[in-house]
């Protein structure tokens, strides 16, 4: 069969279609080849397929930017300034309140060991993990009556600044002069107490106490301002152990989008709120100063309070965030994030939050239940609803990262595809990174990430509970009022089953519905399991995924009315106010579920 010559033009040589310059090129420069018509064909044939897969290329991964990027010019790089240096700055280690002042406390900064103890000034200290004599942790030691810390191994006792008071095992000819040596000391951190908070310096070293006095911790100034005490009010500290490292945990508080997706039912609707979001640098990135950017929710409809405020996203290195929501009256409500970078893979989250009153005392609208005088220990226990929302994708974000990079020499820029404006803080961040050669690990750290399995993951008791005096106080009332909801139900069905007395009988179904939300309570200060596909536990307790509405049982020759109420409901509901809030949180403790529609008849 004769097959016209057309039918092996390249396609991009038809009418209306440009070929690429180089391929154009190449095919005006090349001569005849030999063997005629039949090679001319082939070499057409074979233009026509490369011109196709270039094509279906294009179609596929979008428009290509050149990975040879034009070097930076040396203005550009000098407006970042200086590096930043790790080992030179504050960090939040823990907050002052949850650590007990009678023994010492192992903690861990940039994957060094440190240990935390009260001298007997009252001064709490700071040494890196490591006994001088045999390099066994300070840790496992004891904070005696004269106010030093001995080293449970051999007896060594160090004062607050570091220094041998005492050696057993030394003779008194030669004692004072072991004492004096540089070599018998601990290796102690300036260390200071702000707002509730002990802040360490991130080295030990001669020169670290006068370094550390040129440098403040990043707080707030108006919390310590005199002339704001009666506008500017400081929420509880929380703090937590996360299971994601450092680099993941600020890409998710550099990114606004996430938001309105991610913590659906809690302060969204994954459906109706995501929106384009416009990005505004408000301070440049710089190495030492980081940088703070404006966002503003574009094609959105005003819904509530919080689209007249304008919001500021401000990273302070080496482990700051703050999120500040600024009101027309002059109100504002800011989160305070630390994300201190404890090893390769973790993070340990200190965060508050502070609320600035306007001018003439105004607060922010809805925001009615921030001075509500709730307990400490209950927000600390209804946080990790919120958290593990993001947990359960950057835990195993930094791990596919981690798989990336080993199976395919892969840096972020080309794991990443990151095209719009709301990308912009991920960007930046990344950027600023890469500028300062990725976090500043300790050379001890062991830089391979573990991987951590779901009931690791949500495990909160080790993450916080142990850790924080007031859930450890909430935790043994919590076990006390379940045991007695228990055994009083159990008295008092007993006893209305003897007597057959209904009103007794009541009495311990009320109380069993006690021991039933306690137990859901306790619960929480061990685990707080998430997982979005379950849409907190709704399908599992009969109700609708999306909507929380009951499900209803099919029938089997449903009438015209029955079937119009059975239609699925659009999965796009009203945005959760306070009072659904409220109705998530009596569902998730047990307290009540949604009235069930009649049946069907």
């Amino acid at each position: 069969m004769a097959l016209s010559a057309s039918a092996f033009v390249a396609p991009d040589a038809r009418v209306g279609v440009k070929a690429p310059p180089a391929l154009a090129a190449g095919r005006a420069a090349a001569p005849a080849p030999p063997g005629g018509s039949h090679a001319a064909l082939a070499v057409c044939a074979a233009a026509a397929v490369a011109a196709g897969r270039a094509r279906r290329t294009a179609r596929r991964e979008g428009p290509q930017v050149s990975k040879e990027k034009s070097p930076e010019t040396q203005e550009e790089a000098d407006s970042w300034g200086d590096k930043f240096v790790w080992e030179k700055a504050w960090y939040p280690l823990a907050v002052v309140e949850d650590l007990d002042d009678t023994r010492p406390t192992p903690l861990t900064l940039l994957g060094e060991d440190l240990v935390v103890w009260k001298d007997g000034e009252g001064q709490w200290r700071v040494f890196e993990d490591r006994c001088p004599h045999r390099s066994v942790p300070l840790s496992e030691g004891r904070v005696e009556k004269d106010g030093t810390l001995l080293c449970s191994y051999h007896g060594w006792r160090f004062n607050g600044e570091g220094k041998a008071t005492e050696i057993p095992q030394a003779m008194k000819a030669s004692k004072e002069r072991l004492l004096e040596n540089p070599r018998a000391c601990a290796a102690a951190r300036p260390a200071q107490v702000r707002l509730g908070v002990l802040w360490v310096w991130g080295e030990s070293g001669p020169d670290a106490a006068l370094e550390s006095a040129l440098l403040e911790p990043n707080l707030p100034t108006e919390l310590e301002d005199p002339a704001m005490k009666d506008r500017a009010t400081a929420g509880v500290w929380s703090h937590r152990d996360m299971p994601y490292g450092w680099e993941v945990a600020f890409e998710n508080v550099t990114d606004p989008a996430h938001v309105a997706v991610a913590h659906h039912n809690i302060v969204s609707n994954r459906y109706e709120d995501p929106c384009p979001i416009k990005v505004d640098f408000v301070r440049k990135p710089s190495n030492k100063e980081g940088f703070s950017f404006r966002t503003t929710r574009v094609e959105q409809k005003k819904r509530s309070p919080d689209d007249d405020a304008v919001t500021t996203m401000d990273f302070r290195p080496p482990c700051q965030m703050q999120i500040r929501s600024l009101y027309p009256s002059g109100a504002s409500l800011t989160l305070l994030i630390n994300f201190v970078p404890t090893k390769p893979g973790f993070t340990k989250l200190i965060g508050s939050t502070m609320l600035i009153k306007g001018e003439k005392g105004e607060t922010p609208k809805g925001f009615g239940m921030y001075n509500a005088p709730l307990p400490r220990w209950l927000m600390h226990v209804l946080g990790p609803v919120f958290l593990n929302q993001d947990a359960v994708f950057l835990h195993h974000q930094q791990n596919i990262l981690e798989k990336e990079k080993r199976k395919h020499g892969k840096s972020w820029k080309e794991s990443y595809w990151i095209p719009t404006e709301a990308d912009k803080g991920t960007v930046t961040l990344r950027r600023w990174l890469d500028k300062n050669g990725g976090v500043g690990w300790s050379k001890a750290a062991n830089t391979d990430i573990e991987t951590t399995d779901k009931e690791q993951l949500f495990d909160t008791y080790k993450s916080h509970t142990c850790q924080c005096a007031a859930c450890q106080r909430a935790l043994k009332w919590t076990d006390r009022v379940n045991k007695t909801f228990k055994y009083s139900a159990l008295a008092c069905a007993s006893a209305g089953l003897s007597a057959g007395s209904w009103p007794l009988l009541a009495g311990g179904a009320a109380l069993g519905a006690g021991a039933h939300a306690s137990a859901k309570l306790r619960r929480m200060f061990y685990e707080v399991p998430f997982h979005h596909q379950d849409e907190m536990d709704a399908e599992k307790d009969g109700f609708d995924s999306v909507n929380t509405r009951p499900k209803q049982a099919a029938t089997k020759e449903p009438d015209k009315q029955t079937s119009e109420s059975m239609k699925p409901v659009p999965p796009s509901g009203p945005k959760p106010t306070g009072s659904s809030s409220f109705s998530f949180w009596k569902n998730r403790l047990g307290w009540s579920k949604p009235k069930p529609e009649e049946a069907v008849k």
